[in-house]
């Protein structure tokens, strides 16, 4: 009996053996979030994208992400993501109830990915999303400045038309100088409009770096972009913290290379080493 015993157990290991290499062969995937979120106000909608990539390399289709938030075990949401644009890739709608710094991941395929600590914020009282449309410009039909210029334009034309008549220098000055002060306001107060709306639409952007310095930004660009998937680096993450997949790709810890290989090889991977298996990720300019 202890024999058969044996004889079942080793089946079983051997079954379980021959089940587990071919999932684990074919069942991970390199997730890259589009890029890092930033402003994030709660109550208002965050729409997030990502690519599926199986090895890096390979779209997945047909599948049905999830994006899982949480500040505690019992405070948590889950959002489905839905396929959206390019093979592989798919967005999602999170709303986050309350401003924290909430813990996130994203699920797909065989993949639990990790993502850094999103920074969640209070809303301002009465804020919204403005339309660059709807910004008014620095110079408007009732403002002092509008008023002063167009006041000196029509006192410069009336004066020209007083001075053609008259044939009177005095009146030739003072119209010269009221156009020149009236063309000057109008060009300044045009300029402070485009200025304006410059600023409006940098602010609407959100421009991420400005919160975060060189080195905290690379380190969660290599947490959201998937590095790390492949890659143990503990300048960015623990080894327990994030899922690392043991594929031969180097340890990155202490990695040191000339910076123009470097951008070159996260730019085109395989320019630098024509059978590399790292991927490309359409990482920007400003993300290399």
């Amino acid at each position: 009996m202890f024999k058969h015993f044996r004889f079942a157990l080793a089946s079983a290991a051997l079954l379980a053996l021959v089940l587990v290499i071919p999932a684990f062969a074919g069942g991970w995937a390199v997730i890259t979030l589009d890029e890092l979120p930033s402003n994030v106000l709660a109550g208002q909608p965050l729409s997030v994208g990502f690519t599926v990539l199986q090895h890096g390399k390979t779209p997945m289709t047909d599948l049905h992400p999830t994006i899982t938030a949480n500040l505690y075990k019992d405070v948590e949401f889950v959002a489905k993501a839905e396929a959206e644009g390019k093979p592989g890739h798919y967005v999602a709608t999170l709303t986050f109830p309350r401003e924290r710094n909430w813990q996130w991941s994203i699920q797909a395929f065989t993949m639990d990915q990790s993502m850094p600590m999103l920074s969640v914020a209070a809303p301002a009282a009465g804020s919204r999303n403005v339309p660059l449309s709807e910004t008014k410009p620095a110079i408007s039909l009732r403002s002092p400045l509008f008023i002063v210029s167009m006041l000196a334009l029509v006192g410069g034309i009336a004066g020209a038309v007083f001075a053609f008549r008259r044939r009177n220098r005095q009146t030739l000055v003072f119209t010269v100088l009221s156009l020149l002060v009236g063309i000057t306001l109008f060009i300044v107060g045009a300029g402070s409009a485009v200025r304006v709306e410059a600023q409006a639409k940098s602010n609407s952007n959100g421009d991420i770096e400005s919160s975060l310095s060189q080195v905290e930004l690379g380190k969660q660009l290599f947490i959201a972009k998937g590095c790390i998937t492949c890659h143990v680096n503990s300048k960015a993450a623990g080894l327990s913290d994030y899922l690392t997949v043991e594929m031969g790709a180097p340890n990155l810890s202490k990695f040191s290379a000339n910076p123009d290989v470097t951008s070159m090889r996260l730019k085109y991977p395989s320019s630098v080493k024509s059978d590399t298996n790292m991927p490309n990720l359409d990482l920007s300019e400003v993300e290399i």
